[in-house]
């Protein structure tokens, strides 16, 4: 045993903690990571206990340490030796474990997880089935120029044809559509104003329930009292069949701004007091021993005490 309190062989120089290498000392605690710590909101967790600087200099302290007294003899430090080499490729390992132990804990939470898969098996656990993804969709209004050698031509926009937004902003990237269908295209459809009526058709019970037709035009010529012939189901020039209603003319109002005639037509008088009374005596009273209920309409109502009707004045 060497008397040089530097020599590793030299009790002072254990008690003292050197390892006569130039490392300042062989605490183990000095390269000991910190307990991870991970508060509420962060969106990503920190979970290695270590990296590839920590790991490699605990383990080049451990060489040192005097509760490893068979390692003394291990005072090389140079990365070309064996033993360091060996050292150097356990941190590397280690390194690489814990970077993806904690991509994998990331995975286990909604807020620090980025593998669609993950989201997908974390939403199952509370029984949500996320929805396919459906590409963005939007409304295109196209502007056609206007071709001075023609009136109108009609233009045809062919499926797949693609469109760019414009960013609202730097941070937002410009998107790309294309239309889905071939579309019709016409200079005269650049602005199109608001279709405010169109023609309608009518029946023997619409006639019923209206009291105003409007006709195109202010040129009709009508007057209060004309005669209306409506024609359903054939034409007054065949003379073939059909429904024929003939009405007067109750008022006639010209609104040459819209240019429209509205033809107010006449409406049926309502039921005198004594057509109205006959109609419920006629339903609340028994019928007669030779009349058949089912020639009324309806199922024969049920027996019923006689109510006193008075007659109409």
């Amino acid at each position: 045993m060497s008397d040089h309190p530097d020599h590793p062989d030299h009790p002072d120089h254990v008690n003292s903690g050197g390892c006569g290498c130039g490392c300042g000392g062989h605490d183990e605690r000095r390269a000991a990571p910190g307990i991870p710590h991970n508060p509420p909101g962060r969106t990503a967790l920190d979970y290695r206990v270590g990296d590839y600087g920590s790991f490699l200099a605990a383990m080049l302290d451990r060489l040192a340490s005097p509760a490893y007294p068979a390692l003394r003899g291990l005072t090389v430090r140079t990365p070309d030796d064996p033993a360091i080499g060996l050292l150097d490729a356990w941190a590397v390992l280690g390194d690489l474990l814990t970077f993806h132990s904690e991509r994998i804990a990331d995975e286990g939470y909604l807020r620090t997880a980025h593998d669609p898969r993950s989201l997908a098996l974390l939403g199952r656990l509370v029984g949500h089935v996320p929805r396919p993804g459906v590409a963005a969709d939007t409304h295109l209004a196209y502007t056609l120029d206007r071709d001075p050698r023609a009136e109108d031509v009609v233009v045809t926009i062919p499926r797949g044809a693609i469109s760019h937004s414009v960013p609202a902003a730097s941070d937002e990237e410009s998107q790309t559509f294309e239309t889905s269908e071939d579309l019709t295209a016409r200079w005269a459809w650049n602005e199109l104003a608001v279709r405010r009526r169109r023609p309608a058709l009518i029946g023997p019970d619409d006639l019923k329930r209206r009291s105003e037709l409007l006709l195109s035009g202010t040129s009709l010529g009508l007057t209060v009292g004309d005669k209306l012939l409506f024609v359903f189901g054939g034409t007054a020039e065949s003379g073939g069949g059909g429904r024929r209603l003939l009405l007067p003319v109750a008022r006639v109002t010209v609104d040459r701004d819209e240019d429209v005639t509205a033809i107010g037509l006449p409406r049926s008088a309502p039921p005198s007091l004594g057509e109205l009374v006959d109609e419920v005596r006629r339903w609340i009273t028994d019928p007669e021993a030779d009349e058949d209920p089912d020639d009324r309409g309806t199922p024969s109502p049920r027996r019923t005490t006689p109510i006193r009707v008075p007659s109409a004045a």
